[in-house]
C-alpha cells in the first residue's frame, strides 16, 4: 500500500529529498532499521548500511525520556526509500494565478508525496525508532506513554540510488553530528536534579558563585571537563555535578536524571548540598585562601605544593567520598571531619597517594576507580579512631590490592598513620 502524505521537496548537492511528518505509530509500523531487511544476513560488511543498535541505550535512556517527558523533542529522522518509487505532485497546478504572489512562489516545492513499493529503512535515527517502538508497545512505562503514538515525527525521505551513495550519506550524517559534551548536558538539563543543583551552586551568592580574580566568570570551569595548569578555576562543572550526586546519594536520595522533582524537593536537596559545600569551603584552609584570591590557584595546584591534590578534580571527588563516608554513621560531624581533613598531607608527591590517586610516574590516575579508592583511604585517615577493626582491615586489603600485592599470599603493607595518631591533640584523643 502506497504512503501518501503532504510534504516539502528540497535539493542538496545532487540529492533530492522530501521532508514530511508522520505519526509516531505510523513510523513504527512502516519504517524498519536496516538490520530488519531480509537481505541483511547475506550482505557483506561493505553492503551493510548501519551498525548494530545499542539496545541498552535505547531501553535505559531514550525510551524512558520519550515515555516520561512532556517536553520530549528530537530532530528529523532520515529514511531511505529502498527499492521503491517516490512521486511528488506539487501544488503549482492547483494554485490560481489570482492567488497571492507568496503562494505562487513556493507552490513548486509544496505538495503531496507518494511512496510506492519497496521498504522504508531508517538511515539516521534507528535508536529513536526502536525507542518509540518500545514505548508504543508498552515495554516502557511513563506518564506520557499514551500520548506518544500521536506525536508528529519529522522525517526526511531520500531515494536509494546505490549502496555507495547511501553509505556515504550515512557516514557523513553520523560523523559530523557532534554529540553534546558532558558539560553541555549538565548546563542544559532541566530534568536531572543533580545538574540543576550543580548549576545553582554557581549562581551569584551561592558557594561556587565567586568570580575568578580579574574575570567576570565564576571560579568553576564550565566550558571544559579539564583544568589547564594555569587555570584560575577551582574545579570543573563535571566534578561539581559528581559531588552533588555523592552528597544526595549519601542522604538516601534516589537519583533519576530523567525526572525533574517538584520545586519544593529541589529546594530541599539544594539546601543540603549547599550546606555541605559551604562547610568544605569554609573549613579547608587552602579553599578559604583561594576564594579570597583565585590568582593563587595555579601555584597551589602545582604537583610539589602542599595542597596540590585538593586542586585536582580527582582529588576533590576522593575528598567528598571520604567526608561522606566519615560522617555517614554520625560518629563525626561534617565540620569535625573537614577540620581533621586539614591535617592530611595533600601533596601529590606524598607516598600515601601512590597507586591510589597518583601513578608511580607522578601523574594523576584516571578512571572511576581512583576517586573510590582515594575516598576510602581518606575516610580511614580522617576517622580511623571511629572505625571497627573489620572496617580498617577491609581498607588495608584494598590499599594493598591497589599496590598490586597479592593479599592472599604476601605480607600486607601497613596503612599510613591516621590523623588521630599523628595529631592526637587535634582530634581530642
Amino acid at each position: 500500500m502506497a504512503l501518501v502524505i503532504p510534504g516539502v521537496k528540497g535539493h542538496l548537492g545532487n540529492t533530492d529529498f522530501y521532508q514530511a511528518t508522520m505519526k509516531a505509530r505510523d513510523l513504527v509500523q512502516g519504517v524498519r532499521s536496516a538490520s530488519e531487511l531480509d537481505e541483511w544476513t547475506t550482505m557483506s560488511i561493505e553492503e551493510r548500511l548501519q551498525r548494530d543498535p545499542d539496545l541498552k541505550r535505547v531501553k535505559e535512556q531514550i525510551a524512558p525520556y520519550i515515555a516520561e517527558s512532556k517536553d520530549r523533542f528530537f530532530g528529523a529522522m532520515v529514511v531511505l526509500v529502498y527499492k521503491g518509487e517516490i512521486y511528488f505532485d506539487s501544488l503549482r497546478d492547483w494554485v490560481s494565478n489570482k492567488a497571492p504572489r507568496a503562494y505562487q512562489s513556493v507552490s513548486d516545492n509544496i505538495g503531496i508525496l507518494t511512496i510506492d513499493g519497496g521498504s522504508l529503512i531508517m538511515l539516521d535515527g534507528q535508536h529513536r525508532l526502536l525507542a518509540l517502538e518500545k514505548v508504543i508497545k508498552g515495554e516502557v512505562i511513563g506518564d506520557c506513554r499514551e500520548d506518544v503514538p500521536n506525536d508528529d515525527v519529522c522525517v526526511i525521505f531520500i531515494k536509494h540510488e546505490s549502496n555507495e551513495k547511501t553509505r556515504r550519506i550515512f557516514n557523513k550524517v553520523n560523523r559530523y553530528a557532534k554529540p553534546t559534551s558532558r558539560g553541555d548536558n549538565i548546563i542544559t538539563s532541566e530534568d536531572d536534579r543533580s545538574a540543576i543543583i550543580a548549576r545553582q551552586l554557581l549562581s551569584e551568592g551561592a558557594p561556587l558563585g565567586v568570580k575568578a580574580r580579574g574575570s567576570s566568570d565564576v571560579i568553576v570551569e564550565w566550558k571544559s571537563n579539564a583544568l589547564a595548569a594555569r587555570s584560575t578555576k577551582l574545579t570543573t562543572i563535571s566534578a561539581v555535578y559528581e559531588t552533588v550526586k555523592l552528597i544526595l546519594r549519601g542522604e538516601g536520595v534516589a537519583l533519576d536524571p530523567n525526572n525533574r522533582p517538584a520545586e519544593e524537593e529541589l529546594n530541599q536537596y539544594y539546601e543540603t548540598v549547599e550546606e555541605f559545600w559551604n562547610v568544605v569551603l569554609e573549613g579547608l584552609q587552602p579553599y578559604r585562601e583561594v576564594l579570597e584570591d583565585s590568582s593563587r590557584i595555579p601555584q597551589m595546584r602545582k604537583d610539589d605544593q602542599p595542597y596540590s591534590l585538593l586542586f585536582k578534580p580527582v582529588g576533590q571527588l576522593a575528598l567528598f567520598r571520604g567526608l561522606i563516608a566519615a560522617t555517614s554513621d554520625d560518629c563525626l560531624t561534617l565540620r569535625e571531619a573537614v577540620r581533621r581533613a586539614n591535617k592530611i598531607d595533600w601533596q601529590m608527591s606524598s607516598e600515601i597517594w601512590t597507586n591510589v590517586l597518583v601513578a608511580p610516574s607522578g601523574s594523576m590516575l584516571r578512571g572511576e576507580q581512583p576517586p573510590v579508592q582515594g575516598g576510602k583511604l581518606i575516610h580511614y585517615l580522617i576517622a580511623a579512631d571511629k572505625m571497627t577493626e573489620e572496617e580498617i582491615a577491609n581498607i588495608r586489603r584494598e590499599y594493598n590490592i591497589a599496590h598490586g600485592i597479592d593479599v592472599n599470599t604476601a605480607e600486607l603493607l601497613p596503612l599510613p598513620k591516621p590523623i588521630a595518631e599523628i595529631f592526637p591533640m587535634a582530634v581530642g584523643a
